[in-house]
This record gives C-alpha cells, sequence and structure tokens, in this order.
C-alpha cells in the first residue's frame, strides 16, 4: 500500500509535553488547603478558557482566578507552580524528531498561551522541530471549534487527506475527521509509533 500521509499535525499537552494543568491542580489543591474541584474551576473552566483564547491576558487571568477562589497568594507563585508542572515525553519528541527528518511536515495545533509557551521553549527548546503552528491565544479560539483546525490545515503544505491529527482526547478528532484528515487517539508513545505505521509512516 502505497503512503498518503505526508503531514502529521500533534496536539501538545498529553502527547509531546505532560499534562502540568492536572498536576498543577493537585499541587495547588495540597499545599493551599484548597478543594482540587474549586482549583480545576479556575484552571480548566470558563476563565481559562478566556485566557486561551486571549481575551485575559496573564496578569488579568491570575488576578481573577485568585478573586474567583479567594485565593491568598501570589500570582507570580501560582504561575510558577502551574508551568513548573510539565515535562516533555521524550519518546514523543524522538517519533517528532525521526519524522521531520524523514522529510514528513510536522506541525502542531494547540490551546495555548504565550506564558507557557516561552517557558517550555526556554527549557525545551522545541519550536524549531515543527514546520508549523497554531496557538488558540492567537487564533483567538479553541478546539473543537473547526476555525482552529482549519488554520492548521492552512500552515500545511498537503491537502487534508494527506494529513492526520493526534489528540488525546477522542472528541477532538471529529473536526479533523470532518475536514477529512485521518486520525490517531494518543494514548502513550509506543502505540502512537505504532499507528503511525500503520498508515505506512516510514521513519
Amino acid at each position: 500500500m502505497v503512503n498518503t500521509i505526508k503531514t502529521v499535525i500533534f496536539d501538545l499537552w498529553w502527547v509531546y509535553f505532560t499534562d502540568g494543568t492536572k498536576y498543577a491542580i493537585e499541587t495547588i489543591s495540597s499545599r493551599y488547603n484548597i478543594s482540587k474541584e474549586n482549583v480545576q474551576e479556575v484552571l480548566k473552566g470558563d476563565l481559562w478558557t478566556q485566557y486561551r483564547i486571549w481575551k485575559l491576558t496573564a496578569d488579568e487571568f491570575w488576578k481573577k482566578a485568585k478573586e474567583f477562589r479567594n485565593i491568598d497568594v501570589s500570582s507570580k507563585e501560582l504561575s510558577n507552580i502551574w508551568l513548573q508542572e510539565y515535562t516533555l515525553i521524550p519518546w514523543t519528541s524522538d517519533i517528532v524528531d525521526r519524522l521531520k527528518n524523514s522529510l514528513y511536515e510536522i506541525i502542531f495545533l494547540s490551546d495555548n498561551v504565550q506564558e507557557r509557551i516561552d517557558f517550555l521553549e526556554k527549557k525545551y527548546p522545541f519550536l524549531h522541530k515543527f514546520n508549523g503552528w497554531v496557538f488558540s491565544h492567537i487564533a483567538k479560539t479553541r478546539k473543537p471549534d473547526p476555525v482552529i483546525y482549519e488554520l492548521a490545515l492552512a500552515e500545511a503544505i498537503n491537502s487534508s487527506h494527506e494529513c492526520v491529527y493526534v489528540d488525546d482526547k477522542e472528541e477532538l478528532l471529529e473536526p479533523a475527521k470532518a475536514l477529512g484528515m485521518s486520525t490517531i487517539h494518543f494514548k502513550h508513545p509506543e502505540q502512537l509509533e505504532k499507528e503511525l505505521k500503520k498508515l505506512w509512516l516510514t521513519f
């Protein structure tokens, strides 16, 4: 069978990096004696969405977050806890490197904020490994809005039928499928490598 996939589009969180927000919720809850539900409402709720699509700056987000749950901790301290919980997933990073060395086009599509990108780029330089990227805070929208997937395809030099989209959240694969992309529901790097090879990618 001939390989028709020429572009791989990656989600970042729980695919290329660990889910730092999940661990930050646990750390903040334990350290400051705040229920996980309350912290999660701040870091995964509507306030967080406004931050990801840049309706709130970083300073505005952390200020509102503290006011929302009456958290008596500095914004800088909370932000540092959140950022420090993110770590690279080495095997996925290796897959990206091998794909790029094999001349596949590599793009990522990420619900993200500049603060986190700047931190991770300094700690784990990674942007240069990708041929293109789409950030929610620049696009002013987030997954599963089809618009952000269309922006990812606009970054690609290949057609949607020549692209595969990888995400750890199965429901976020649906808009990619609707646009004609192949999809992989990411569970762990070993499974990702096997799924890519099932699509006849050689790397």
